[in-house]
């Protein structure tokens, strides 16, 4: 009878297994066809033009990004213009708002989000490819909504949760914890205004929380894809005079 025990056991442990496996793959496979996945990956590079709305006052900002891995994002305010830049290996801030007039090189944990930022596909596409743990959660009720829970642990610790409306298949929130500097850092960020973009449906507007307190909102104006952008504007800035 033990015997028997043991080997239901474990048959009900890999029946479980292969049912969330397959609920997963599901589940992506619809959300990737809500989004339009197979024309993002058409996508060679983009630039994002909106604003950035904080405390009342609205920032200009453009977000460029190139395959491989290479993201640039710069905002203007009062004449100063603060940038970012990655260029997949390195990166540097130019922020003249706190008086810096040269770049500074980032640090290892800024060089780790912006890594997750620049990867044009999204982390839920070719996971296995990247190293990713990634799990689903079951369903979770978000304002009134039901979505799919899917959880990403990356081999950094670091962990993203998505919540996939249930019926859209859309994205409507990302919840991450990201370790910077020992310590755990918690923020959400929340997706609506979706536009249908050269067949990939996209956020107009980003919500940016922590501790359910809104902290920033990124409104998208424009969206262009595949223009010539050289690989110079993803380098080290030039030194502001």
């Amino acid at each position: 009878m033990k015997n028997i025990l043991k080997i239901l056991s474990v048959l009900l442990l890999v029946t479980s297994n292969l049912v969330q496996a397959q609920s997963l793959d599901d589940i992506l496979k619809d959300h990737f066809s809500a989004i339009g996945q197979d024309s993002l990956l058409k996508v060679n590079t983009q630039r994002l033009k909106g604003k950035m709305v904080q405390g009342g006052v609205e920032i200009p900002i453009i977000q460029m990004a190139k395959r491989p891995d290479k993201m640039r994002v710069q905002g203007t305010f009062q004449d100063l213009t603060f940038v970012q830049t990655y260029n997949g290996k390195e990166g540097w801030s130019l922020n003249p708002f706190t008086g810096a007039t040269d770049p500074q090189p980032m640090s290892e944990d800024e060089l780790k989000t912006m890594k997750y930022q620049a990867d044009m596909d999204g982390m839920l596409w070719n996971w296995k490819n990247k190293g990713y743990t990634v799990t689903y959660e079951g369903k979770e009720d978000m304002q009134g909504t039901s979505c799919h829970k899917i959880k990403v642990v990356t081999e950094e610790g670091d962990t993203f949760t998505y919540y996939i409306d249930s019926d859209s298949y859309i994205m409507l929130r990302t919840n991450s914890k990201i370790k910077i500097m020992g310590n755990e850092s918690e923020a959400d960020s929340y997706y609506s205004n979706y536009m249908q973009i050269h067949g990939m449906a996209v956020p107009g507007k980003v919500e940016n929380k922590v501790h359910d307190q809104l902290m920033g909102t990124i409104v998208i104006d424009t969206l262009d894809l595949n223009m010539v952008l050289p690989d110079s504007l993803f380098e080290k800035p030039a030194k502001k005079l």
